[in-house]
């Protein structure tokens, strides 16, 4: 038991843990110490959730090496169930949209279409396309566009190089604003977006691609505070949320402690009530080992 967390444990009942960093270390990985780190804050009470932009694919196997027997959510709050079953909350794009946004996605230099665990993609001769498709988990290499899903998507995942940026040099707020005005302003409500360059993920250090995943509108990963008092009677006034990017604004705040590592960006620490350690540098579990302070 780490001395700390049963105070810890009185003020809060769940902690939301985002994966890409801020769980994971510098190799996108989760470390023994981490692993150690999170089963010190089940012992000690606390309900565990991974929450992440992944997908139930990309994310269960964290959630068995860390031996979770919690819900997952992913999609960024718009897919909450148990691994390998149904979902319990599920928000999909509304099918009044798909049109509009199949016309956008005509536009990118590659895009995916996830529905019911798949994702569905038309190869192209991009030379990033194969490496996402294989580091994506259940791809379905399409011949054609019939072969595409049409109805019940979750997500749209679309890929636009510098050149869709006018090939001007732009921070990343800028890029936001400019791919999210490549969808209609008619077609805007009713959809959320998660923008940001694919250089954040280590495998992509070099890649000039911006990633857009357009979902239905939703609360983002604050849906799950939603699930955590319908399903487990958890307020998210008793909730710590531990993340570090633009998809993790929502749920930073609206917890009762918002914790993100050093590496976050200035959006999310602007919002947190406590700036905790690098997650290259094992942040997350520095910080449980220490009892979880906070204060630092």
């Amino acid at each position: 038991m780490v001395p700390g967390l049963n105070s810890l444990r009185e003020r809060f009942e769940a902690i939301l843990l985002d994966l890409d960093g801020t769980l994971l270390d510098g190799r996108s990985e989760l470390t023994t110490r981490t692993m150690n780190a999170v089963q010190a804050l089940r012992d000690a009470g606390f309900h565990v959730m991974l929450c992440t932009g992944r997908s139930p694919a990309g994310t269960i196997p964290f959630h068995e090496q860390l031996g979770l027997d919690t819900s997952i959510a992913v999609y960024n709050g718009s897919w909450i169930g148990p691994p390998g079953g149904d979902p319990e909350h599920y928000i999909p794009i509304p099918d009044t949209h798909l049109e509009t946004l199949f016309g956008t996605e005509q536009h990118a230099d590659f895009s995916f279409r996830h529905r019911a665990g798949w994702k569905y993609t038309i190869m192209t001769d991009h030379p990033e396309h194969h490496q996402v498709a294989a580091w994506f988990e259940n791809v379905v290499r399409a011949e054609g566009v019939h072969e595409l899903p049409t109805y019940d998507i979750l997500r749209i995942s679309m890929f636009f190089d510098d050149a869709a940026l006018n090939g001007n040099p732009i921070d990343d707020l800028g890029a936001r604003d400019m791919l999210w005005n490549k969808i209609p302003v008619h077609a805007r409500d009713g959809l959320r977006a998660e923008i940001f360059p694919l250089s954040m993920f280590p495998a992509y250090e070099s890649s000039t691609l911006h990633l857009v995943e357009v979902q239905g509108d939703s609360q983002g990963k604050a849906e799950t505070f939603t699930y955590l008092e319908r399903e487990h009677g958890i307020t998210a006034e008793r909730t710590i949320a531990v993340g570090d990017h633009f998809n993790d604004l929502t749920m930073l705040e609206g917890a009762g402690l918002a914790v993100v590592p050093a590496n976050g960006i200035p959006e999310a620490q602007a919002r947190a009530d406590l700036v905790i350690g690098h997650h290259a540098d094992e942040g997350v579990a520095g910080w449980i080992e220490r009892g979880a302070p906070l204060e630092l």
